[in-house]
């Protein structure tokens, strides 16, 4: 997505982006089916508990004011009173049930849209890591993980808000349709102003991306085991601290002036919203004292008008921020339809066990993609089984591309590589890779025991006795405890 995004662009950005919230929600269904069951049935009790309680509350007041002026109280009337209370210890406990599979909801997610990214990202090509522009959406992806946990809750609330909301207008709109079309309208100006500044938000994280992610380099550098000797030796802890500074507090004014003008237009709108409410309140209190209303009917309409109000409100609230974070979520579903351009073909070969002739290059060219030199040029050149060759160069000049030309992290430009004799791409990349140990120049420090070290080339190994016999031929069977 381009970081330079506009506003005239901003309402379409929005509609596409809500296009991935179906897979939000089969991601968030594959990641607990109970637990979302689970959630929404109390969401929907919760939601109408409101009106059912105003529609009690409104039948005890009727009778209570009926009884002030001589007539008896109704033979349920304290039946009323104890269903208005079962109805408010229902709410508490349906409240504290949706946190309880709210907090359940989200850990499954993580844990579910994590193992997704990490999957996915272990089966892109090589070449994707090597374009900055893919690194900002894999960093975007990876936030994804933890940060579309609120974007689940918001859409769970919206339905629940609906629900709550459409429940209370009905009893308004029965008392007067009109009424219930201010409220509505007064809601507007608020959602509008907040889809606006929420989209100006989404706008200023893409172009920060960058800046975001050197700031994540700064501060690893900053205080690493690695670094430690180097920032130390060449006194380099006050230019890194001052260039974290510095970034830190470009971002940090950016977003201040932002929720600056967000608090000044939010103040500004919500006024347009509480005329709106106070106006309808104010209406039905004349009716009330003039006469036409009961105390009952003012209880229920007060608070439907109050809930409905709220509701609605958070309705385009919450509907706004869904869309909006959907913009965000376009980089999850973005990366997770990034498919590897090498990968087996369907019925792959497995890897020869032997091998009886080697590899084979025939005329093979490469460039790195993106790039114009050419790292190899037509050339011809053959490893057979049991030979050992050392390559004797300058940096860049194709030693470690051959290696991974070898293991087919890259295909040849021009030209094909045969294994016994047959073109590498033929055979199972997974089988290939289980044959083959590489260590690169730039190889990984792996935060795990010896003993795993060791087997990260066939990591199900680790606990066999081949990780023993291999530290003893490396003679480092001493550190394995």
């Amino acid at each position: 997505m381009s970081p330079t995004l506009t506003l005239k662009g901003s309402w379409q950005e929005r509609f596409r982006a809500l296009h991935h919230i179906p897979s939000l929600i089969r991601i968030v269904w594959g990641s607990g089916r109970a637990v979302v069951c689970g959630v929404l049935s109390f969401r929907l009790v919760a939601a109408l508990i409101p009106v059912a309680m105003l529609t009690v509350s409104k039948k005890i007041l009727d009778a209570v004011q009926a009884h002030y002026v001589g007539r008896p109280l109704p033979v349920h009337f304290w039946w009323l009173v104890g269903a208005e209370f079962a109805l408010a210890a229902l709410g508490a406990t349906a409240g504290r049930t949706i946190g309880y599979f709210d907090s359940l909801l989200a850990d499954r997610f993580t844990r579910h849209v994590s193992l997704l990214v990490m999957e996915h990202a272990s089966r892109l090509d090589l070449a994707s890591y090597e374009d900055p522009l893919f690194h900002d959406k894999l960093e975007r992806a990876r936030v994804q993980a933890t940060d579309r946990i609120a974007m689940i809750q918001a859409i769970g609330s919206v339905g629940q808000q609906i629900v709550a909301a459409v429940s209370l207008s009905l009893g308004i709109f029965w008392f007067s349709p009109w009424l219930l079309a201010i409220l509505v309208i007064a809601v507007v100006p608020a959602f509008l102003g907040e889809s606006h500044f929420a989209f100006l938000g989404y706008a200023q994280n893409i172009r920060q991306t960058p800046r975001r992610r050197q700031l994540d380099y700064l501060r690893t550098i900053g205080a690493s085991k690695e670094s430690a000797k180097e920032l130390r030796l060449f006194g380099l802890s006050g230019f890194l601290s001052g260039e974290y500074q510095r970034l830190f507090n470009g971002i940090y004014d950016e977003n201040v002036r932002l929720a600056r003008r967000r608090l000044w237009a939010g103040a500004a709108l919500s006024l347009v919203t509480t005329a709106g409410y106070y106006g309808a309140y104010a209406y039905v209190i004349y009716r009330t004292v003039s006469g036409a209303l009961t105390w009952g009917t003012l209880q229920f309409l007060a608070g439907a008008i109050a809930g409905a109000s709220t509701n609605i409100q958070n309705v385009f609230s919450t509907f706004s921020s869904i869309a909006d974070q959907s913009l965000f979520l376009t980089d999850l579903v973005e990366f997770l339809r990034v498919g590897p351009k090498i990968c087996s073909k369907p019925g792959a070969l497995p890897a020869p066990r032997p091998i009886r002739d080697g590899f084979t290059f025939e005329k093979v060219t490469f460039s790195y993609p993106g790039g114009r030199r050419l790292i190899l040029d037509r050339l011809d050149f053959r490893l057979e089984p049991g030979e050992r060759v050392a390559l004797i160069g300058e940096n860049g000049e194709g030693k470690t591309t051959l290696v991974k030309l070898l293991t087919r992290l890259y295909d040849p430009t021009e030209g094909r590589i045969l294994l016994d004799g047959v073109d590498l791409r033929e055979y199972s990349m997974e089988d290939l890779h289980s044959q083959i140990g590489v260590i690169f120049q730039d190889f990984m420090r792996y935060e795990m025991t010896a003993r795993e070290n060791i087997a990260v080339g066939r990591i199900e190994l680790a606990q066999d006795g081949a990780v023993r016999h291999a530290a003893q031929k490396s003679l480092a069977d001493e550190v394995i405890p």
